[in-house]
């Protein structure tokens, strides 16, 4: 083997070991982010109606942020924050949950959440 060889395997070898060593940190990090993202996501979810009216509706607030996509997650919380019925959303989520849900038709959001009720 002359030295030209020797020298390009190890650096191949080198880079090999690298790519090891890297790409799992990279993953690490990068759910490491995620997480800190999705808690971001529930904080402020909690502050909105929104959190409420998925547990009105029996939808686990943790799979909800888990499953849905950031974008659908994001839409749903500025359409909540926007509503104009927020009255009549705190005197239907302050009842119990025997009411009606035909009453709901004041949520922007109802429709996406009954969707998501009826796929679990």
């Amino acid at each position: 083997m002359d030295i030209a060889s020797l020298v390009i395997t190890f650096l191949l070898a080198g880079l090999m070991l690298l790519l090891l060593v890297r790409l799992p940190l990279a993953i690490l990090g990068n759910l490491r982010t995620g997480h800190r993202f999705r808690e971001g996501l529930a904080g402020a979810l909690a502050e909105l109606r929104l959190s409420r009216m998925l547990k009105y509706l029996g939808i686990d607030a943790a799979i909800y942020l888990h499953t849905e996509q950031a974008v659908e997650i994001k839409k749903h919380m500025e359409r909540c924050d926007a509503c104009d019925a927020k009255s009549r959303c705190d005197q239907v989520l302050g009842s119990e949950p025997a009411t009606e849900k035909q009453d709901l038709g004041f949520c922007a959001n109802i429709d996406d959440l009954n969707e998501i009720r009826r796929a679990r």
